[in-house]
């Protein structure tokens, strides 16, 4: 039911129910800890007071006379005492075997029993008796007087010791509900003090939108959860941000690439459609429909392999793969191309296995973007290399080349989706710029690295790590037949 209510309404029950339970508990042993406070005040009155009685019968020789059986000079010796005592005494005397001497009128005033007490010797018996409204507090002690053995009690009236602890039970009573009022009234206040960074948070939160993801939450100068939490929120708009600027420029840079081969399609179909054209131009028009077609289609399965690895929808099931049979095929597949532009490729393949572990499909696409990229810009007549080896524990590929090389400033934008360094000399040779930016999604996703070395003119050479797999007892894929 309290889920139903804000966090500082909630704080301030718990704090209600806490504070009520302390203030009881300290309120119980306050009371509990004085009444035995005035209780071992009064016991230790009372020791005194029946050693009082005992030397004053030893100093009148009373006990040492009588007999046995007759104790009326010891009963009137205390009866004596007794009109000397304020308030007429509070004691009574027993035999040994428990037969009453004496009692004082202040003691059967108040209805005390008549009874002797169980007493131990060397021990004070502590006992309460009378009426309701007039307790006395007893202590008896078993006292010797010239060989004899007699029960002494002294009784201490609680009245002042109840009316006391009465007034102190009701000022508790008064008390406690004024002190835990003020305490809620202080949680309610605390927490609202408290939480007030989050009502700030909230604030913030509610007015950040897509049109202004640069804003960020107030962050409390305390450092506390709450300060960790704007921290937290604001790293994370932070990569919202980030992704959201991707996605933007990814869709903006899509669209435009999309949109040339798409208006080369129309104006060629449509200059086709006019009639009355020569075959030849008819042709040539129908040919360059279908190079057009052609790229935009592998520019959109670029995209939805693009899309399919951000989301990591297509990591199928890792196998163990053979990394030098994928590349001996995939070399196998762009040979032809380079022997077109009479280009010299060599391989330089470990002869063990080299196993990693990922889709087979997936890394052949990798070694044929670097592959594939080598050989386009690669002028005639040129090399291009390809390694794969163990080194340090894990499996190496190198793809280089004695093409046009990269320039310095243009290193860190290689892997950007749509970036080329030449967009004419690109989409003349069927780039999308997509291909690197592929290759380092299927790297990451397998757990590697890749790293680029270039220079303008003398070539670009690309390095991908991966994690080796124990080959040992594995079933290995060797890629495509």
């Amino acid at each position: 039911m309290l889920q139903d209510f804000s966090i500082r309404i909630r704080l301030t029950v718990w704090y209600l129910l806490s504070v009520t339970v302390i203030v009881a508990i300290m309120s119980l042993v306050s009371w509990w800890a004085m009444r035995a406070s005035m209780y071992s005040v009064i016991d230790d009155n009372l020791d005194r007071r029946i050693k009082n009685v005992a030397s004053s019968i030893r100093e009148t020789n009373v006990a040492s006379n009588i007999r046995e059986t007759d104790v009326s000079d010891l009963r009137a010796h205390l009866g004596e005492l007794a009109k000397t005592t304020s308030g007429g005494g509070f004691y009574q005397v027993f035999t040994a075997e428990g037969a009453l001497v004496y009692q004082s009128e202040g003691l059967a005033s108040r209805g005390v029993t008549a009874a002797a007490p169980d007493v131990h010797s060397g021990a004070m018996a502590i006992r309460n008796s009378g009426y309701s409204t007039s307790q006395v507090r007893l202590g008896s002690r078993l006292v010797e007087v010239n060989g004899r053995a007699w029960i002494v009690e002294w009784g201490e009236p609680l009245n002042l010791v109840n009316s006391s602890l009465e007034r102190f039970l009701r000022f508790l009573f008064l008390s406690a509900p004024l002190l835990i009022g003020l305490g809620v009234i202080a949680a309610y206040g605390i927490s609202g003090r408290a939480l007030a960074p989050v009502d700030w948070i909230i604030r913030d939160a509610r007015s950040i939108n897509t049109g202004n993801l640069g804003e960020r939450l107030s962050v409390p100068k305390a450092h506390d959860e709450l300060r960790r939490l704007s921290e937290t929120l604001n790293a994370m708009l932070d990569r919202i941000e980030a992704t959201m600027r991707q996605i933007r420029q990814f869709t903006g840079d899509a669209s435009h690439e999309l949109r040339s081969p798409i208006t080369l399609i129309r104006t060629a179909a449509e200059y086709a459609l006019e009639g009355d054209q020569p075959r030849e131009e008819l042709i040539d028009a129908l040919n360059r429909i279908e190079h057009e077609s052609r790229h935009t289609t592998q520019l959109i399965n670029d995209l939805l392999l693009l899309t399919r690895t951000d989301a990591q929808a297509d990591l199928r099931k890792q196998v163990p793969v053979d990394l030098s049979a994928a590349v001996l095929d995939v070399f196998d597949r762009i040979a032809p191309l380079a022997a077109a532009k009479q280009l010299t490729m060599r391989s330089d393949v470990s002869a063990n296995p080299v196993c990693v572990s990922g889709d087979t499909d997936l890394l052949e696409r990798l070694v044929f973007i670097l592959l594939d990229n080598a050989v386009k810009y690669t002028p005639p007549e040129g090399d291009v290399r390809i390694t794969v080896a163990d080194k340090g524990g894990a499996a190496a590929i190198e793809v280089a080349d004695t093409g046009i090389g990269i320039a310095k400033e243009d290193l860190s934008h290689i892997f950007d989706r749509f970036w080329r360094a030449d967009k004419v000399r690109s989409r003349q040779m069927g780039g999308s710029g997509l291909g690197l930016s592929i290759a380092q999604k299927i790297v990451e996703q397998s757990g590697g690295s890749i790293s680029v070395e270039s220079e303008m003119g003398r070539g670009s050479k690309f390095i991908v790590t991966l994690p080796l797999l124990d080959a040992v007892d594995q079933p290995v894929s060797h890629g495509s037949a």
